[in-house]
């Protein structure tokens, strides 16, 4: 029997309406009046592009809505596709290679994109979008007016000039930013993350051999990740230059496509890249420029679209990818898609081997109390957020391949202590009989983009095991004398680090820091666990950070019983409880 049950607030069938404006309100409300959408949130001023004025009066930014750009403007021509998206005249390659590989996941791609927009009637000037923001969506609208300089798009565009909807997303994530100057250098996983809600994670190239690394990119595809990838700048002079082969370092292109052509005898493992930029293409091998193509049959070439033209998007050999490109950038839309044996038929596959269950919090690091900074900071770190965790539920043999644990961390080097060899006899012995539980720990800094740059503070965390939970902050003293059992591994100054543990069944306690104590900030932590393990605690969880919101909102001077807010911050972190 059907039921009229609302989907729970936040998720994608019910997200949060950015700055309390609902599209299907306010459309209607166009509709009615016969008036365009004009939004108030994110006016068409210069405030709104987020950096200083030209003075040059040739290069004045006007704001015009697509049917005044082209008369035969369109929302989307035909279908979606990577050549959709051409960088514009700011720095957000990050932003627009994400976007590049959304187009590849059409059940991904309406997620951000709701199907049914167009610019013909009923047409009122307004368009909807949502983003993934710190676990929960949240559903942006933006009218139609886009900054134009000397008749063209300021910003992204289409490769055909007269698709909007690739200028009209940017537009949309510029809005929930704050400017479109907010959205100027950043790392591609932000994108990939905010269009997925996914877990994202770099690769170095060079930890695989060319022909495995191209296995691994082909499952990854196959169970719709979204991959990127660029080549490292030495210095920030080299950033942006082409090379004489036609690429850019420090640059992000999307990963899109893998593929096999045969050669005479040889078979050709290839990856196909695309440029946001929408030109300026590789001229290597295999590139359409390459000569090696004249020996490959037709049949092959029309299998695998090959389009000789300026467009960004070229092959390249693995051969030749491992020997350029430095960095792999993938996003798996649930942690089983991190796993190269699991390959689902598509990202919404429900053929998953194992469940995940997800338990998220926020929390903030408040300077002079709930700021504690890493563990070389002893006297301090101690007062940092703390996550009591649960892990009853063994899924993994201890004979499996525990990589992700081993990584260290670059902050107590002073504290590291040769184990004896009867204390490693012992540890052996234990970890023989032992079975584990699953958990991924990620940990997000969050509003770290302000204006024209970005801020990001050196963040990480450590989990440590303890024999019972108390209910109380652990001391300086339990850390000075017991070493964490995992963590993220060296501090980052990215939005997000995560890690795959694999724990014994047990308390533990997780730490949220940043690398130098006194800094503030606000982050977000999601806790994946696997199999059967449950939140006893989820209710509890969401009281707990509703009352701590409004204590730090509200009372800016005193707090329960006369405390300091900052003080009773720290205490109530101390008592969120997750279940395992």
């Amino acid at each position: 029997m059907a039921t009229d049950k609302k989907a729970p607030l936040g998720s994608i069938g019910n997200p949060i309406k950015f700055q309390d404006q609902d599209f299907k309100t306010l459309l209607e409300e166009c509709l009615k009046s016969g008036q365009l959408f004009a939004d108030p949130a994110f006016p068409a001023e210069q405030k709104s592009i987020g950096t200083p004025e030209d003075p040059d009066p040739k290069k004045a930014i006007k704001w015009q809505r697509p049917k005044e750009i082209s008369k035969n403007a369109v929302f989307v021509e035909g279908t979606t596709g990577t050549t959709d998206i051409c960088q514009g005249q700011l720095g957000n390659c990050w932003l627009l290679a994400a976007l590049s590989c959304l187009t590849m996941h059409p059940t991904l791609f309406v997620k951000v994109v709701p199907s049914g927009q167009s610019l013909a009637k009923p047409y009122a000037g307004i368009f909807h979008f949502r983003f993934w923001q710190y676990g929960e969506w949240v559903e942006v609208v933006v009218d139609d007016r886009l900054p134009v300089r000397e008749g063209r798009l300021l910003f992204s565009y289409s490769h055909t000039r007269n698709e909007y909807w690739s200028a009209l997303v940017e537009k949309a994530y510029a809005k929930l930013m704050g400017s479109y100057g907010s959205l100027k250098g950043g790392n591609i996983s932000e994108g990939m993350e905010d269009f997925t809600g996914g877990i994202a994670y770099s690769m170095e190239v060079s930890s695989r051999t060319p022909r495995v690394l191209w296995r691994s990119l082909t499952a990854a595809l196959s169970r719709g990740s979204l991959l990127s990838c660029f080549i490292q700048a030495k210095s920030y002079l080299e950033v942006g230059k082409v090379a004489g082969n036609g690429l850019i370092k420090g640059h992000a292109y999307a990963l899109t496509d893998t593929d096999k052509v045969t050669k005479a005898s040889d078979e050709i493992l290839l990856l196909r890249l695309r440029n946001p930029w929408g030109f300026v293409e590789y001229g290597g091998p295999w590139s359409d420029k390459g000569k090696e193509w004249d020996d490959v049959d037709k049949a092959e070439k029309e299998r695998i679209e090959l389009k000789k033209k300026e467009d960004g998007e070229f092959w390249i050999s693995s051969e030749d990818f491992s020997k350029l490109f430095d960095i792999i950038e993938l996003c798996s839309v649930n942690p089983d898609s991190l796993e190269e044996g699991n390959t689902p038929a598509s990202p919404s596959s429900a053929a998953s081997p194992s469940t995940w269950t997800i338990s998220e919090h926020e929390g903030v690091w408040v300077s002079g109390s709930s700021a504690g900074g890493s563990r070389r900071y002893r006297k301090s770190f101690w007062k940092n957020p703390q996550f009591q965790l649960v892990l009853t539920q063994q899924d993994k043999a201890e004979d499996e391949d525990d990589e992700d644990d081993a990584d260290d961390d670059d902050d107590d080097e002073e504290e590291e202590e040769e184990m004896t060899l009867e204390e490693k006899k012992i540890a052996e012995k234990q970890k023989e009989k032992a079975k584990k539980c699953t958990v991924l720990v990620e940990l997000l800094q969050k509003n770290r983009r302000q204006k024209d740059k970005v801020n990001f503070l050196y963040i990480g965390f450590h989990i440590y095991k303890v024999t019972s939970l108390q209910g109380v902050c652990l001391s300086s003293n339990f850390f000075q004398k017991n070493r964490p059992v995992g963590r993220s591994g060296k501090y980052t100054a990215q939005r997000g680090v995560w890690r795959k543990l694999h724990l014994e069944p047990g308390n533990y306690i997780l730490v949220a820091s940043a690398y130098r104590p006194n800094q503030p900030g606000e982050f977000f932590v999601r806790i994946f666990s696997k199999t059967g393990n449950t939140l006893g605690a989820a209710q509890l969880i969401k009281i707990l950070n509703s009352v701590l919101q409004i204590l730090i909102s509200r009372f800016k001077k005193t707090c329960l019983f006369g405390m300091n807010p900052n003080k009773c911050y720290n205490i109530m972190t101390c008592i969120i409880v997750v279940f395992f």
